[in-house]
């Protein structure tokens, strides 16, 4: 297939589901040894669209294209022997089996007499995780994994089918800047050797570096396809949004914190790792960040008592604590949003008031009882405070956007009116208005509640322009702490790897 040439076409695509149209006459194309990218708000059909070309679902109508001829798949299968893979938001991995089995899962490598060969498949797994720059084990359980780490096996998965395309979405969500410039030499290296990948991301900054033409989808309804270089961000966020936004991010205003809410002193992850001290005060905003493994995730989740510590002490109004359960911590006034919304944060065939009102539960009790109705009052004011769309507060979270499962999950954690707030990547894999809007939220709680905010990011623009202080954390321990208005990407990343050290 020579390079330009069209792999893959769509004429009048349109998806309907129980009486709802979510796409509507879509004709979209790519071409060999092009990363064509798509972007739009959550709920604007770009995962609907992907699943359609990758076998998932069919068209109410129109027809899919493959080199030329009209192909229709009836599941993942036959569209990955006809030439396109899918790399899915949510994991399509087995926990207890190992990286090796999960990248090979249906297509083992056999030896000549049919039994299986698991030393090509595991020296294999080492080359693709070679090939991205990660050291991964082939006999690691995939359970055992970080979030990133499975992201990563994710891709190799894709990279080893061997498909001519490869539909990516989110792939970066999960992923430090170091393991993005990874994907990207590797994206980089497929599209050279011809292959055609179709990349889904919100964030703008990567979609700009590695596309060759951006799509932008919106209601359903593709509003534009532009060559990168003929395009701005600006034009792309007011394609998506339909309007104009002057400021991704909350205007700096003057914090001005109060008591010392949270204090951690000598915090110690795991033996031979440094230990870590910090505060965080009432009204204040303080961003935790690193780079994936250093410990921020771990330090983040032992506030919240869902890691063990091996040496230090939390204190809370100058009072030791040990948390040895999530409930310890929020009797305290600890509540804590988890970077993994799917397995960890949300029940997905529950309702959404339901989910709201979860932690809240035992204080709705009327007579030993709880009612529905009880459950959803104390939902309303969330589901309206968060901008949650929905049919109604009955809706399954399942059925929701990303971006309105996130906004969820967040109403989950403010049910229990926290003093602390711990949230670990709050806008991983939402759009940019759904992160207008957590940002705001979260500097109003800040500001007006006086909650004590404590955010980890893998995002350093969002680290810098959201927070009030930074701690860069390097081998378990602060190894910075920064004035946000002072910080700058750079600098960030110099304390992150070790290279420069400052206090603050």
């Amino acid at each position: 297939m020579e390079k330009g040439q069209t792999v893959l076409e769509t004429r009048g695509i349109t998806k309907s589901f129980y009486g709802n149209q979510v796409l509507t006459d879509i004709n979209f194309s790519c071409a060999a040894g092009e990363i064509h990218t798509l972007v739009g708000e959550n709920g604007a059909g770009k995962s609907t669209l992907m699943r359609i070309l990758s076998g998932v679902y069919q068209p109410t109508a129109g027809e899919v294209l493959l080199f030329g001829k009209p192909a229709a798949f009836s599941d993942t299968l036959q569209a990955q022997k006809a030439g396109i893979s899918i790399i899915h938001q949510e994991f399509n991995l087995v926990p207890y089996l190992s990286v090796a089995e999960n990248i090979f899962l249906g297509r083992q490598k056999r030896k000549k007499h049919g039994g299986m060969d698991y030393a090509a498949m595991r020296e294999r797994t080492r080359e693709l995780s070679h090939m991205m720059n990660m050291e991964l084990d082939p006999e690691g359980k995939v359970a055992d994994l970080t979030v990133a780490q499975q992201q990563m096996v994710e891709i190799m998965k894709a990279i080893e089918l061997d498909t001519q395309i490869i539909i990516m979405d989110e792939p970066t969500a999960a992923l430090t800047p170091v393991e993005v410039g990874s994907l990207f030499q590797t994206m980089r290296r497929l599209r050279d050797a011809g292959r055609t990948i179709i990349y889904i991301s919100h964030r703008l900054n990567e979609v700009f570096e590695i596309s060759d033409r951006i799509t932008v989808l919106k209601d359903g309804v593709i509003t534009a396809t532009r060559r990168t270089e003929e395009t701005t961000k600006d034009e792309v966020v007011s394609l998506m949004v339909g309007r104009k936004l002057d400021h991704i991010f909350p205007p700096r205003d003057e914090p001005k914190p109060g008591e010392t809410v949270l204090e951690a002193d000598g915090l110690q992850i795991a033996p031979g790792k440094a230990a870590a001290s910090f505060r965080v005060r009432a009204g204040e905003i303080l961003g935790i960040t690193g780079l994936e493994g250093q410990g921020q995730r771990e330090i983040l989740r032992a506030l919240f008592g869902l890691h063990r510590l091996y040496a230090g002490e939390i204190r809370m109004g100058g009072e030791a604590v040990r948390f040895q359960t999530t409930r310890d911590a929020m009797r305290r006034g600890v509540t804590f949003l988890t970077d993994d919304r799917k397995n960890e944060g949300l029940c997905l065939d529950q309702p959404i008031y339901r989910n709201i009102a979860l932690p809240v539960i035992r204080r709705l009790k009327k007579g030993g009882c709880i009612t529905v109705s009880r459950e959803k009052r104390e939902a309303q004011q969330y589901v309206e405070l968060m901008n949650i769309k929905a049919e109604s507060a009955d809706q399954l979270v399942r059925r929701l956007s990303g971006g309105n499962q996130q906004k969820v999950l967040l109403g989950k954690c403010l049910s229990p009116a926290p003093r602390v707030l711990l949230v670990h990547e709050p806008t991983r894999g939402i759009d940019v208005a759904a992160k207008v809007e957590i940002y705001t939220l979260l500097k109003k709680l800040a500001r007006e509640d006086g909650v004590a905010v404590v955010m980890v990011s893998s995002d350093l623009m969002e680290v810098i322009h959201v927070s009030d202080r930074i701690l860069v954390v390097y081998d378990g321990g602060v190894t910075g702490e920064l004035d946000a208005r002072d910080a700058t990407e750079e600098g960030v990343m110099r304390m992150a790897t070790g290279v420069g050290k400052e206090g603050g």
